[in-house]
């Protein structure tokens, strides 16, 4: 890098994620964080043959998935077994995201309701190039989401 480059122009994303008994920046990816839908209900009026659309009021949060290259620390090993665990005993877990810029939180998600129900591992391929990967999806009940000074 040049030696009058302002590096501290350069927007730095952290994320943590804390789950019961563990606080880990380890987590690489997280997909579906926050997105959410409601469905329909269609309403036909037999004197104008117009449909209408209202809304069902279910709102239903998207499936939440994890991604983490395995790295060979002690982490593997603790997030696979706490991972097994919850998705062994069917319990849910609320677990917090964190987002920092510059150090400073910016955006917190509380997960409520987090429901694993499916742990994967990349495929064995002597002849791949991919990282190792452990990925963990589950349901949602809910999501808080929190922005700027709220975030800290």
């Amino acid at each position: 890098m040049a030696e009058n480059f302002p590096v501290e122009a350069i927007p730095v994303n952290g994320w943590v994620m804390e789950m019961p008994g563990m606080s880990s920046p380890h987590i690489e990816k997280v997909g579906g964080l926050g997105g959410a839908k409601t469905g329909t209900t269609k309403v036909v009026d037999g004197g104008t043959n117009r449909t209408f659309n209202f809304s069902d009021g279910i709102l239903e949060h998207t499936p939440l998935t994890l991604e983490r290259t395995r790295d060979g620390t002690a982490d593997d090993k603790a997030f696979s077994q706490f991972f097994r665990d919850v998705v062994a005993t069917g319990r849910k877990i609320d677990v917090t995201f964190l987002q920092f810029r510059h150090s400073k939180p910016v955006y917190k998600a509380k997960v409520f309701g987090l429901l694993l129900n499916e742990t994967s591992k990349t495929d064995f391929d002597t002849e791949g190039t991919e990282k190792s990967k452990m990925m963990y999806t589950g349901q949602v009940d809910f999501v808080e989401e929190f922005y700027n000074e709220e975030a800290g």
